[in-house]
């Protein structure tokens, strides 16, 4: 299962370390460095995010960007993995509303 990143974006500005994850040209979700912790350096979290339910294992936090991407790819076929044809076109419905 091939996931991508790209930076994420908002009000123009691209934010450094902070990314959407793309699958299949959809964004399914984040990973970001959470650098405002105190007493945590600095950690990554990654969450799940379609516009389904997510089970509360759909988020985390690890010590590197690789290991976010790792618990976030073995995260995201371990959901994927659940959904059915009805939901994946419910999820990309509302995305695609969205974008409108």
């Amino acid at each position: 299962m091939k996931l991508k990143l790209r930076p994420t974006v908002i009000g123009g500005d691209k934010l450094d370390n902070d990314f959407v994850v793309l699958f299949e040209g959809r964004s399914i979700g984040r990973i970001r460095q959470a650098d405002e912790r105190i007493g945590y350096n600095p950690g990554w979290d990654w969450a799940i995010n379609p516009p389904l339910p997510v089970p509360p294992w759909g988020n985390g936090s690890e010590d590197s960007l690789d290991g976010a991407k790792a618990a976030f790819k073995a995260a995201w076929e371990r959901f994927y993995a659940t959904l059915t044809p009805e939901s994946i076109a419910h999820w990309h419905h509302i995305q695609d509303a969205a974008k409108r």
